[in-house]
């Protein structure tokens, strides 16, 4: 694994064996509240320092330091970007630009649905006759409005010091380890902290806490790969139907998306993050990894929020969508030592597992969300755990290799490792011969 000064450093001031610190030595969870404490970067949708692979789409606004490959004529993909921006959004971004390139554009069938865009140089890799580099030519050349270097210093400072708050919520785990759950209870602010290795190894990841506060989760270790095991879900406790909802698109009700749209998944430690097929609700915040959307064996998986990365890299199908984070988080947090989590206490919780659904359609054209129905784990207990009466298509006991959850998100319906090659190379065929039409169906609509 390499090791880059900026990781090196994390590290010295943290301790790379994640030694114990004393409680007293940690910031408290709770005290002054900044709002938009990720500054610059709060306003994309996809915020990354150094190079970034993308295809599909996404749906906010989206900020390169490096060389951007949007769009590849050999899958073949395009990309998208911008489509759920409004004025007030355009208006608050660094020249007005949903898309800032630092270093070179190289563009094949990208579409600006809002706002123009701006980059060091633009390449146009498009198939002659076949398609075209920027739709409209609304990405001009010119000097980067964001200093990227500044900007990733600053997160780098706030990742660190986030990672010394002093958890004030509890997590558990099931005896079989197959879930995850972070339990919090504070109407402001709830901080957990986490070894990577223990959400790596469970199927489900559930979270409870207050609708309307924020949500703080420090995962440290300087990898998290969420194929590992692989997880088939994230859920949230949906303070409106009493129950936990497994995140997609339209998932849950105003109290989920309170939840989520507060919720910061903080990587201060990693070096890569590797997202699989599963829908991720909530902002990632690794400024020293290489994160990765998807993968040729797994499929694509979106991200309910923003990602803030060293790099990124994904497969095409994978979509960020503009949830940017609105959450509080403390402020003016001296980097210090961190707060190793202790070991998830046991519980009898039940593991809520994916809801037999009738997939539907996948949009008309990739970058578009599909308005599925929300995976809905079972009905709360009285005690206001899931039950564990499973749904009628559900197996009854969690089974050892989860089943993939059978909505579609997005523009490919969610697959797992339990689905054979044969499947995910349809599904990936039908995404890649999407991916081509998406900016000609858009171009051809701008003419008419």
């Amino acid at each position: 694994m390499r090791t880059t000064p900026a990781v090196a450093t994390v590290l010295a001031v943290t301790g790379a064996a994640l030694a114990w610190a004393p409680a007293a030595s940690a910031a408290p969870a709770t005290g002054a509240c900044v709002t938009d404490p990720l500054g610059t970067a709060g306003l994309y949708a996809e915020f990354v320092e150094k190079d970034s692979v993308r295809h599909s789409d996404s749906e906010g606004a989206v900020a390169v330091g490096g060389d951007a490959y949007f769009g590849d004529p050999a899958k073949p993909s395009g990309f998208s970007v911008g489509s759920r921006l409004t004025a007030a959004d355009l208006a608050k971004l660094p020249g007005g630009h949903s898309v800032v390139v630092g270093g070179t554009l190289y563009a094949n069938n990208v579409v600006l649905d809002k706002g123009t865009g701006v980059a060091g140089k633009v390449v146009n890799r498009s198939t002659p006759g076949q398609g075209f580099g920027v739709d409209g030519d609304k990405v001009r050349t010119g000097t980067s409005p964001v200093d990227f270097g500044k900007e990733f210093t600053e997160l780098r400072k706030l990742s660190t010091g986030w990672a010394g708050v002093r958890p004030n919520g509890e997590i558990s785990a099931d005896p079989s380890g197959q879930g995850v759950f972070l339990t919090g209870t504070d109407a402001e602010l709830n901080v957990f902290a986490v070894k990577a290795s223990d959400p790596e190894k469970a199927g489900a990841i559930s979270l409870k806490v207050p609708a309307g506060s924020s949500t703080l989760v420090n995962v440290l270790g300087g990898s998290y790969d969420m194929h590992a095991k692989p997880t088939y879900g994230v859920w949230i406790w949906d303070e409106n139907t009493k129950g936990f909802v497994q995140d997609d698109y339209n998932s849950g009700s105003d109290a989920f998306k309170q939840v989520r749209s507060k919720l910061l998944w903080n990587f201060p430690q990693a070096e890569t993050v590797k997202k699989n097929y599963s829908s991720w609700p909530g902002t990632i915040l690794a400024p020293n990894a290489a994160v990765s959307m998807g993968g040729a064996s797994y499929g694509p998986g979106h991200v309910n929020g923003s990602v803030i990365a060293e790099s990124l890299t994904t497969v095409p199908g994978a979509e960020t969508h503009r949830m940017n984070f609105t959450g509080c988080l403390p402020g003016g947090t001296t980097p210090g030592p961190i707060v190793t989590p202790e070991p998830p206490k046991p519980t009898e919780t039940p593991v809520p597992t994916p809801t037999a659904t009738t997939p539907t359609s996948p949009a008309t054209t990739p970058g578009t969300p599909s308005e599925a129905p929300s995976t809905t784990a079972p009905v709360g207990t009285p005690s206001g755990t899931p039950s564990t009466t499973a749904p009628a298509g559900t197996p009854e006991e969690t089974p050892t290799t989860p089943a993939p959850s059978a909505t579609p998100e997005g523009d490919l319906a969610t697959t797992g490792s339990s689905v054979g090659p044969g499947v995910i190379g349809a599904g990936a065929a039908a995404v890649l011969a999407g991916g081509a039409l998406l900016a000609f169906a858009k171009r051809r609509r701008r003419a008419s």
